[in-house]
């Protein structure tokens, strides 16, 4: 597959409300579907509320870090905005958020209904710098019709037999492709840009991962090794799961597991087959899913902070974060375990998101990054394009892989 380079995404702009004034907020995201429906629809609300118009900017994910240090460098920061987990450290050592610590003294607010650990992220020094609004495990999205075509028992079915592990996983994959033509599954996001989604639960299970205690990178490591062989066995001897370039997604209907986060049940909404979710297979070192936590950010150079900060408190408040909880694993304790969230999507029965998100929350581990981690997802992406290749010699790719982001 030809090598593709990081790109600034053209954005695209939704206004809400109307009018102009110097108060106008500017709310960047990378929501889709239903989910950035729902926020557009909090922003009009918003607005009606308080007479603030709000802008709605959306870039895609695999672009966003990227197209938001931009902004910021360049003086056209967005007023809030949603912020990636991998990306706090790098923001906010570089000063880029405000601080958020007086929220804990706004009663109405009541900044303890959220946990000390789902904050822990985005507290330094005793400050506050994000509020976060996901705390999402990726789980596994299956397709029920092509597992009743291959005759085979479901993900959800084989874990609570007791299975489901990483060669259980393999051996599925296989059988739909064998006895659907159907692709098996696909761990990683079509977009190589976004590779760690998917990939790093796969790593961390087999006893891998990017970076070990040390922050010293560690892809080249005999677990992350083992993960990226079932990878490329998966590929290229079994060929069930898509190669890179590959454009199969989930939602088409031609793909019997999928990686991802709960939010992306809102793309299955015109689904033509039935799906399911379960929890992750289980490795050689323990079923860990990735923890995918993203936050409300005010950003310090912005042009409406005192605003931003009364809109983020309206987004994060635990109304509105109820509604969100539809598309996004709520931080707020009130809002997880309530009824009205567990039932809150008709297509995910209660009884499955206990089991596939919230029994797992307790497994989930949080990708942890250095200040460098743009450059390094850069040296990062540009190895697996070599790495997903047709008889690649992994070792020593990700040998000068590991050697480039530890001398970064």
């Amino acid at each position: 597959m030809r090598h593709r380079t990081l790109s600034v995404a053209v954005t695209s702009f939704l206004v809400l409300g109307s009018g102009a004034s110097a108060a106008d907020l500017r709310f960047s995201t990378w929501a889709g579907g239903e989910g950035l429906a729902l926020l557009q629809q909090l922003a009009q609300e918003y607005a009606a509320k308080t007479g603030t118009n709000v802008k709605v900017e959306v870039t895609p994910f695999a672009d966003y870090s990227r197209k938001l240090a931009v902004q910021i460098a360049s003086g056209d920061a967005p007023d809030i905005g949603w912020v990636a987990e991998r990306d706090v450290p790098t923001f906010i050592a570089s000063n880029n958020l405000a601080n958020l610590s007086a929220l804990g003294k706004d009663a109405s607010f009541n900044l303890n209904d959220f946990p000390t650990s789902s904050l822990a992220l985005w507290k330094r020094g005793g400050n506050l710098y994000g509020i976060p609004f996901s705390n999402s495990p990726l789980v596994l999205f299956y397709n029920k019709d092509l597992f009743k075509q291959a005759g085979i028992a479901d993900p959800l079915t084989q874990y609570a037999k007791g299975q489901w592990s990483y060669n259980d996983f393999q051996k599925s994959a296989l059988s739909i492709k064998q006895k659907t033509g159907s692709s098996g599954a696909r761990v990683m996001r079509i977009d190589p840009k976004a590779w760690a989604g998917g990939l790093l639960a796969v790593l961390w299970s087999n006893g891998g991962g990017v970076y070990d205690k040390n922050m010293k990178c560690n892809l080249n490591s005999p677990g992350s090794l083992q993960a990226f062989s079932l990878m490329q066995n998966m590929m290229f001897k079994d060929q069930s799961m898509p190669r890179p370039g590959d454009q199969t997604s989930f939602d088409g209907g031609k793909l019997g597991m999928y990686f991802d986060n709960i939010s992306y049940a809102g793309q299955l909404k015109d689904a033509k087959f039935k799906w399911g979710i379960a929890p992750l297979p289980k490795g050689t070192a323990g079923r860990i899913t990735q923890l995918g936590q993203a936050g409300y950010a005010v950003f310090s150079k912005g042009k409406n902070q005192a605003e931003a900060i009364n809109f983020l408190k309206f987004l994060a408040s635990k109304e509105n974060m109820a509604r969100t909880a539809k598309f996004f694993p709520p931080p707020r304790q009130s809002v997880l375990r309530s009824s009205a969230y567990l039932n809150a999507n008709p297509a995910v029965p209660a009884s499955a998101l206990k089991t596939a998100l919230i029994s797992q929350l307790g497994s989930a581990r949080v990708l942890q990054t250095d200040t460098n981690w743009l450059k390094a997802n850069d040296a990062i992406t540009g190895s697996l394009d070599q790495v997903f290749q047709p008889g690649a010699n992994t070792k020593a790719i990700l040998d000068r892989t590991c050697q480039t982001v530890d001398g970064l």
